[in-house]
């Protein structure tokens, strides 16, 4: 039996590492707009610590945001200005807002806010603040003392020689502040021994500062391949995994693992490796402003949807998601038939992803959706009442959260219709007859005669004259196609749009009529 791939994990998990209690952990760097595809990671893990518990396992989610990282790289939406802070500390850099605490805690509060939307509420930490505290004082101290075995694994697994007096610490300069442009060539147990170098990298300048100082209680870090096992040893990790560029071969993932064997003597944690989201085929970057912000996916659509848009897809898949198109309608329906599956059998594969979907999997369930192509539709067409619709096609009154469900794809439609929807989607009512509407063929005038002596016979709703047109068209022997287009093309001037009868109820009946009466004269 095939079953859903966050189940796949857990269950490998605690066959694998047999234990009542596990510690899920994750991290990212603060350096900038978080993009949307940050949340891959954050609703990864979130769904394994899910998994867990659903198993009867204590399970616990830490995110840690590394806001000890320098400022390598500048942000397309700052400006030059901000150059002066290359090279140092995130943490230590003003906040571009001017109100919060520095630059990390800006970024990190603002992409706190969107996975909380989404229902990922794990124990925050800031590595500035273990560092300052003194935890990774004991890792550093191994890392230091066994430096020739990490210089011997980084040749070993990525080619990259470091040379002899190179020793896996970086230090904060006491005179410039930087951390990105320390190169630290000596340790004697208690102090390193370290130079601020004016062009260690291309992306920050040093001040040539040199001398000696503790590398303990926040005076420096660790360059991120060693930091990584390191924070697996202070926080005794069970479970994390990583995207595609750290898991390539000879990667961090690789180097991480083997210092954490042969250096800390542990084993790793359990690694989940999951692939990419691309915006347009491109892997989007936070540091440098590229694709779709976090913010501005979590602004657009509800939480649940947007938890979607990961759970869905099996995490060794990329996933290429672009808000253009039909990507958002075709969103709604897989999550509609999700929903439809968890509700006739929890237990199929379908129905686990809804389970891992819903931001609270035990509240009191829809009975009813409107599907989101109806909605753009209909808030194209004049006098259209959506809710009195959801009324009559669900054969009874809405719930309150039914009606919240349609509010919300009411504002998610109007949003896609503006900046997204295809012109397919998209209508407006000729206020008189398309020249290209008088090319009809005689078969087509003749099925929209049978429509107009129709609607002069009396009122109908929507989904009735709907059902009328179909009856017409069983009648008349018109191909399905060529009956829908001459209505669209009659009062939309194309040859597609809406559920038809919905689209002349919604229209005053006598300009329907005279509408009708023009084109078939």
């Amino acid at each position: 039996m095939v079953m859903f791939w966050a189940d796949e994990i857990v269950e490998d998990i605690i066959k694998k590492i047999p234990k009542d209690s596990y510690l899920v952990t994750d991290w990212m760097t603060t350096s900038g707009h978080a993009h949307v595809g940050s949340l891959r990671g954050v609703i990864v893990h979130d769904l394994i610590k899910r998994g867990l518990l659903t198993n009867n396992k204590k399970a616990e989610f830490q995110w840690g945001f590394d806001d000890f990282d320098p400022m390598d790289g500048l942000p397309s939406y700052l400006d030059e200005s901000w150059l002066q802070y290359m090279g140092k500390p995130l943490c230590n850099i003003p906040a571009p807002d001017g109100n919060s605490e520095s630059f990390a805690k800006q970024y990190g509060a603002e992409f706190e806010e969107v996975f909380t939307k989404l229902g990922v509420k794990p124990k925050i930490v800031w590595t500035s603040e273990l560092y300052k505290k003194g935890e990774f004082n004991e890792s550093i101290k191994i890392i230091l003392d066994h430096a020739t075995e990490i210089r011997k694994i980084y040749k070993e697994i990525s080619g990259s020689d470091k040379g002899d007096n190179w020793y896996p610490f970086q230090v904060i300069c006491p005179k410039c502040g930087k951390i990105g442009t320390t190169k630290v060539t000596g340790w004697d147990g208690q102090e390193v021994e370290f130079t601020c170098e004016e062009n260690l990298v291309e992306w920050a300048q040093g001040c040539g500062y040199k001398g000696k100082v503790s590398p303990f209680d926040g005076n420096g870090k660790l360059p991120w391949k060693v930091e990584w096992p390191s924070k697996w040893y202070i926080t005794k990790t069970d479970i994390e995994g990583e995207g595609k560029d750290h898991f390539a071969s000879g990667g961090s993932r690789d180097i991480a693992d083997i210092i954490f064997r042969e250096v800390f003597k542990k084993t790793p944690p359990y690694d989940i490796r999951y692939e990419h989201i691309l915006i347009g085929g491109a892997k989007m970057s936070s540091s440098k402003g590229l694709g779709v912000t976090a913010k501005d996916m979590a602004d657009f659509l509800p939480g649940n949807i947007l938890r979607f848009l990961f759970v869905r897809t099996r995490y060794k898949r990329a996933i290429d998601f672009q808000p253009e198109g039909e990507t958002i309608p075709l969103l709604y329906d897989e999550f509609d038939r999700a929903w439809m599956a968890y509700n006739t059998d929890p237990k199929l594969d379908l129905s686990r992803a809804f389970y891992y979907t819903e931001i609270d999997p035990d509240k009191k369930q829809l009975k009813y959706l409107l599907r989101f192509s109806k909605i753009a539709y209909m808030l194209q067409m004049p006098h259209v009442d959506i809710f009195e619709y959801a009324k009559v096609e669900k054969e009874e009154d809405l719930t309150e959260i039914e009606r919240q469900e349609i509010e919300d794809r009411i504002m998610v439609a109007k949003v896609w219709l503006e900046k997204f929807a295809p012109e397919s989607y998209k209508f407006t009512i000729c206020e008189k007859l398309p020249e290209i509407a008088k090319e009809i063929s005689a078969q087509q005038k003749e099925f929209l005669k049978k429509i107009l002596e129709t609607i002069k016979s009396k009122d109908f709703t929507g989904e009735d004259l709907h059902q009328e047109i179909h009856q017409i068209k069983k009648e008349t022997g018109i191909p399905p196609r060529d009956a829908f287009s001459a209505i669209y093309l009659v009062f939309l001037g194309k040859d597609s749009g809406p559920q038809a009868g919905w689209l002349l109820a919604s229209l005053d009946k006598n300009f329907v009529l005279k509408r009708l009466e023009e084109v078939i004269s």
